[in-house]
């Protein structure tokens, strides 16, 4: 008999019965949560800050379930269990908190550290979560690389700020022009003398 493999799915739904059990210590009321592989709103392919996670409150949600995004770029289990308990923060506090002080509070109580923005799972955390790695197993995923083929953008717009207190006009402009006027790139307004950068 062939045993059966999890899905991503199974998963992560797994995966947020397990951590929901390391929140519950913290005698906090948590939402309803389901969570899947899929691309944020915004940010999920950018070269630079790339969104990895992202959390959808319950008014989001057609069944009022807090919704949690995973980017299809990740694709390690300790990855996937941070950036789920990441999201599971936002969730549990609900909207208008950010990354502030109540987010940290929290994220650092179950052993998340670093940049609130973007978390990491310290030794607390994964102390608390080797036995939930064990029992999930290996992430039924492959990463998708999106910067592989990816063209590079070459052309950057600099911003140049006229240093005329009766002036200050703002404009943005090639390198290419920039490097044509040399040192002494005038304002188009009044001539005066400009910021670059």
């Amino acid at each position: 008999m062939t045993k059966h493999k999890k899905t991503r799915q199974e998963w992560l739904d797994q995966a947020i019965v397990l951590l929901m059990a390391e929140f519950k210590p913290e005698g906090l009321k948590l939402p309803k949560y389901r969570a899947t592989i899929g691309l944020p709103s915004s940010g999920g392919f950018a070269s630079k800050k790339r969104t990895i996670g992202q959390c959808f409150y319950p008014k989001c949600s057609a069944d009022k379930t807090t919704e949690i995004m995973i980017s299809p770029t990740r694709d390690r289990p300790t990855e996937i269990l941070e950036t789920t308990a990441h999201e599971m923060v936002h969730g549990t506090l609900g909207a208008g908190f950010g990354h502030g002080p109540k987010f940290r509070a929290l994220a650092t109580s179950i052993g998340l550290v670093g940049k609130m923005t973007a978390t990491e799972p310290g030794p607390i955390f994964k102390a608390r979560t080797k036995s939930i790695l064990k029992t999930l197993g290996d992430f039924p995923h492959r990463k998708i690389n999106v910067d592989v083929g990816r063209k590079k953008q070459t052309t950057r717009m600099v911003k140049v700020t006229c240093e005329s207190p009766d002036c200050g006009m703002v404009f943005r402009t090639s390198n290419k022009w920039i490097d044509a006027s040399g040192e002494d790139m005038g304002c188009p307004i009044c001539s005066g003398r400009t910021t670059i950068g």
